[in-house]
């Protein structure tokens, strides 16, 4: 392994790096499924509102000089329109020769079989005149192509936003302590400081730096003492904070001391720092591993664990390594006395020092555990990946459920009697009580939302949940949302559900979670892949995921179904399940018949990310680089990218009221003829979109657990 933490694999597992990435006017659409040469286009002008009196509707033709060629094949593009009344679009046509060759001039006759509902003009452009249906013909000698058209009434869309959740902070947090007087510190990525005050709300104090800060202690509320990467080293009284020179530039990973003129730090390479009340000097050690925790009884008993299994002590004059039972990492150190002391690490690694020797402990799960602290001998805790959290009671180990899937690094009791454990998406969460008897509350959980579902109906307004990383569920409670005790589980990417008492949520390493209209449990799935999205209907759920993974429950269990690829599937939807679309990587577009899975050609080769529609013949598909498709029934088509962003989420209440949303803010919405750029409050990625139950209106979700949420 790595010694260096610049370097080091674990790296990644402590320090999250999440995602960081303006809308265009959409230009006049040119489908892609048919070929460019010899194209005939017979309409121009489309996407234009029509105002006033449409023109006559009766059969109107385009002649080409001398007759021209006899046709024997005319293809229209779209074959099905939606448009709200007053809207216009223009149809583009194919004529082909009986050797197949495309006619540039052909005669067409166009026709509207009801012009109360849709008009078209020699041109091919189609005018909305009322609700209703219509059919479109364009005939050319004994051939003819067919349009159905649907007049939908006024449909303004969402119009009014609100942010109805701002989220507070999203970066790791890796360090925690509390001065026993009321007020706790947190410190973490970005140089970012939190500061709780007498279990008030939690502020963000400033300490000027970007660095990533790692280490928290002090030896009262007047002097603490901050360690992170670069050497950063800063000493403060709770209120003021002013950098220290440290002396080096190597990675400090944690702070520790027996009293304030006698504090240690310990770091990369093995570096170990002593402060004796006047300033900081070096130690030598005999260790070049990274050094991750330090703890002692006393000044002359001091242990610092780290990488390979390091376990140094130190007796007052030089430090000396000492015999482990296994080379696995450990990442933190605490005890209670000098004959009882632990230290934990990767693969629910616990090691327990009894004065003599150290041996390994069996611990109740395998996470990685970053983190142990504790309040007396038999009232320890650790913990680590996945939410764990395992409780010492002076004889066994034991797993705790807290109701959270968040990456714990760090834990600290306090004052009052309680303890607070903190993580990865800004989590902070406070445990009352002792062991299988405490209870956890979530003071701080802002992780990326990645999926959402509504289920209408209900007293109270319909169930509406949001998901995201770390296992994370939140549910909308009146207005205001709210994060829902779950079982554990990993990060978490789709929701969906056939009503408000059946709903499944799925994610990373088979999780699957199902709601019965009261509870979560966890379900166990045939695969520990990555599950990316799921779709409900007719009583059945569908799955889709990594390496071409289909699940597909209509009932108890989980069966595979053989998809035919190995890309990546992102999204899955269904008219019901004998009709349903999963779309991924390179262009991957599958539709399953009720029998089988067949791959579809479709005019991109884009990563795809997302599948919506109102029926088989109106589905939309978005992906990266503002990738935009609809098939309408018989083909595929390609909208010009009304965005260069990437897409990420497809939502509508309706054919003409389709919404698209994806990076930097940018949502989108289909009117029937054309898209258009939306302003709303939303900023950075936005991950899920889906109608707030029981309303007009529309939730938006994405990173820092952010939701806008909006009302015609």
């Amino acid at each position: 392994m790595e010694t260096s933490l610049l370097r080091s694999g674990f790296l990644r597992t402590l320090f999250r790096a999440g995602p960081r990435r303006v809308p265009q006017r959409v230009p006049q659409r040119v489908p892609q499924r048919v070929p460019q040469r010899g194209l005939l286009l017979v309409a121009l002008g489309a996407w234009l509102p029509v105002a006033g009196a449409c023109r006559d509707s009766g059969p109107t033709t385009v002649t080409p000089p001398g007759g021209g060629p006899r046709i024997s094949s005319v293809i229209a593009s779209p074959a099905s329109l939606n448009l709200q009344a007053g809207q216009q679009r223009a149809i583009e046509l194919v004529a082909r020769d009986s050797a197949g060759q495309l006619v540039a001039n052909p005669g067409i006759t166009w026709r509207s079989d009801a012009p109360a509902t849709a008009t078209v003009d020699a041109s091919g452009v189609i005018r909305a005149v009322a609700p209703g249906t219509a059919r479109i013909s364009a005939t050319s000698g004994s051939v003819s192509a067919l349009v159905q058209v649907m007049v939908t009434g006024a449909a303004p869309g969402v119009t009014q936003w609100r942010l109805a959740r701002p989220g507070f902070s999203d970066v790791t947090i890796l360090g925690l302590w509390d001065d026993g007087a009321g007020s706790s510190y947190a410190v973490g990525q970005g140089g970012i400081m939190l500061r709780s005050r007498s279990n008030g709300p939690w502020e963000v104090i400033s300490l000027k730096t970007t660095e990533t800060l790692t280490g928290i202690w002090g030896s009262s509320p007047t002097d603490i003492w901050i360690v992170g990467a670069g050497g950063v080293l800063y000493h403060g009284d709770g209120v003021r904070f002013t950098p220290v020179a440290s002396g080096t530039t190597i990675t400090l990973l944690e702070v520790w001391g027996v009293a304030a003129n006698d504090v240690f730090i310990a770091g990369d390479r093995g570096m170990i720092l002593h402060y004796d009340g006047s300033a900081w000097a070096q130690q030598p050690t005999p260790v070049t591993e990274d050094l991750w925790g330090i703890w002692g009884a006393n000044s002359t008993n001091v242990f610092v664990a780290g990488n390979n299994g390091v376990i140094l002590r130190w007796n007052g004059t030089t430090w000396q390594r000492m015999a482990t039972p296994n080379a696995n990492p450990l990442f933190d150190v605490w005890g209670t006395s000098v004959g009882n002391v632990f230290a934990v690490g990767t693969s629910g690694t616990i090691l327990r020092f009894d004065g003599v020797q150290w041996s390994a402990v069996t611990a109740p799960g395998r996470a990685n555990l970053f983190a142990i602290r504790g309040r007396a001998f038999n009232d320890l805790y650790a913990v680590g990946n996945g939410g764990a959290t395992y409780h010492f009671d002076g004889t066994t180990w034991r797993a705790l459920s807290i109701g959270s899937g968040q990456n714990l690094r760090a834990v600290a009791p306090r004052g009052d009697g309680t303890l607070r454990l903190a993580g990865w998406w800004g989590t902070v969460i406070t445990l009352r009580g002792i062991g299988t008897a405490a209870s956890a509350t979530t003071e701080l959980s802002d992780p990326a939302l990645l999926s959402a579902y509504g289920a209408s109906g209900g007293a109270s307004g319909g169930a509406m949940f949001a998901v995201g990383f770390g296992g994370t569920v939140y549910r909308r409670a009146g207005t205001v949302w709210l994060q829902e005790p779950v079982p554990s589980v990993n990060d978490l990417y789709g929701i969906s559900g056939n009503g408000a008492t059946d709903i499944v949520a799925v994610g990373d390493t088979g999780s699957v979670l199902r709601y019965n209209g009261t509870t979560w449990t966890r379900e166990s799935a045939p695969t520990t892949g990555l599950l990316r999205a799921v779709w409900s209907g007719g009583g059945q759920h569908v799955i889709v995921g990594e390496r071409g993974t289909i699940l597909r429950s209509n009932g108890p269990g989980w069966s595979p179904q053989p998809s035919g690829t190995q890309q990546f599937l992102r999204s899955v939807w269904g008219t019901d399940p004998t009709n349903v679309y999963a779309v991924g990587d390179g262009g991957t577009v599958l539709r399953f018949d009720g029998g089988r899975w067949q791959s579809l050609a479709v005019p991109s080769n884009s990563r795809l990310r997302a599948v919506w529609g109102t029926s088989a013949s109106d589905v939309f598909v978005v992906g990266d680089s503002g990738t935009a498709l609809r098939y309408d029934g018989v083909a595929w088509e390609r909208f010009p990218a009304p965005t260069t962003r990437d897409l990420r989420t497809l939502w509508g209440r309706g054919p003409t009221e389709v919404y698209a949303a994806g990076d930097s803010g940018t949502v989108l919405r289909f009117t029937g003829a054309g898209w258009q750029t939306l302003t709303t409050p939303a900023r950075g990625f936005i991950y899920a979109m889906f109608g707030i139950p029981n309303t007009a209106g529309l939730a938006l979700m994405g990173e820092g657990a952010r939701i806008v949420e909006g009302q015609p």
